[in-house]
């Protein structure tokens, strides 16, 4: 009897590998085979009921293969993404299993901005974020509410009012990232108009729409939680190094084990559920509570779960976890594979 295989996709032979690699070695450990292919290696031969897909010459059929994990298949053109789920809905309807098979048929591309549209409706908590498609609209906002910082106003009362109204665009330092940035290589801080006034001057207006600007928190750390199969299986606390205010791994940031509340577990597992998605990362980052904050200025030295609230910053749903596996001891990539195994 013809043994069946994982099929992992990727655009290049070195994309993902750490993650491949992972997931082969755990796969071999229970006598499962990890084929690696390219997107590019797929061909489709659509002859109405006696239609076939083709990767690398080999026929993927319910005989053949068990399930199908994807890695990154974004381009300028999007051929490869929609390629992966005219994929997915090939398999699916041969019973093969397609890990985030719905997420992507739901969302071809899911940048920041259709995920903040999705949370917000959800109900799920997200950093007060502001989008713009007209410098006018920014500057006539700024000098709107800059009759606030020439009044008088303390220090206190101005972190009071951002925390009641949401966000000011008065209150520097401000936060702008790209809404299709990665490991957090689009996220800049402005500390003041003169900062962001220069950045918007390189800005073609066009593309205005494409940026999120967003309150900071002084946290300068988060939490990377991975769910699998809708359980949140650890997390791992990002920490921003020296000046770098980004706590990305990938730039740099410390990581270590943290252990999880049920109030992260169940955010975390209901931003899974809502992106329909069966594998992913979620970035979770706290800011001081508002109540916490107006008692009294929080202990930096010691965490309290009371005094901190919890904001989605984003789901990856290709999470890489080299470093996850490094500080959490979790071991993903077997996680995966019974995942595929369980669903099958």
């Amino acid at each position: 009897m013809q043994k069946k295989q994982i099929i992992a996709f990727t655009m290049s032979p070195i994309q993902s590998q750490f993650e491949v690699d992972r997931l082969e070695e755990e796969a071999r450990k229970m006598g499962i085979k990890v084929k690696r292919a390219m997107y590019r290696e797929v061909v489709f031969d659509l002859n109405n009921e006696n239609s076939k897909v083709y990767v690398a010459g080999e026929e993927i059929t319910a005989k053949n293969t068990m399930g199908v994990w994807f890695r990154v298949a974004g381009t300028k053109s999007g051929k490869y993404t929609e390629g992966r789920n005219m994929l997915i809905r090939f398999l699916q309807k041969k019973g093969i299993y397609c890990v985030n098979g719905e997420g992507y048929l739901h969302w071809t591309r899911m940048g920041k901005i259709a995920q903040h549209a999705l949370y917000i409706v959800e109900g799920i908590p997200v950093v007060p974020t502001k989008i713009f498609y007209q410098k006018s609209q920014i500057l006539e906002m700024f000098n709107s509410h800059h009759h606030f910082s020439s009044s008088g106003e303390s220090a206190m009362q101005a972190q009071y009012r951002c925390e009641k109204d949401g966000f000011d665009l008065n209150i520097f330092p401000i936060i702008t990232k790209h809404e299709r940035g990665y490991q957090g290589r689009s996220v800049r801080k402005f500390e003041n108009w003169g900062e962001m006034e220069k950045f918007l001057g390189k800005i073609n207006e066009k593309n205005l729409g494409m940026f999120l600007w967003q309150k900071y928190l002084p946290t300068k750390w988060d939490l990377r939680v991975i769910v699998i199969g809708g359980k949140a299986i650890g997390a791992m606390k990002r920490l921003a190094v020296g000046e770098e205010f980004r706590s990305n791994y990938s730039l740099g940031g410390k990581v270590e084990r943290w252990e999880l509340s049920e109030i992260e577990k169940e955010l975390a597992q209901n931003v899974a559920k809502v992106c329909k998605l069966d594998y992913c990362g979620v970035d979770i980052m706290k800011g001081p509570n508002p109540s916490a904050l107006r008692a009294s200025p929080l202990d930096r030295g010691v965490y309290k779960e009371e005094d901190y609230q919890n904001y989605v910053l984003e789901v990856n749903r290709q999470c890489q976890f080299k470093g996850f596996e490094q500080a959490t001891g979790v071991n993903v990539g077997r996680a995966v594979v019974e995942m595929i195994l369980k669903m099958t």
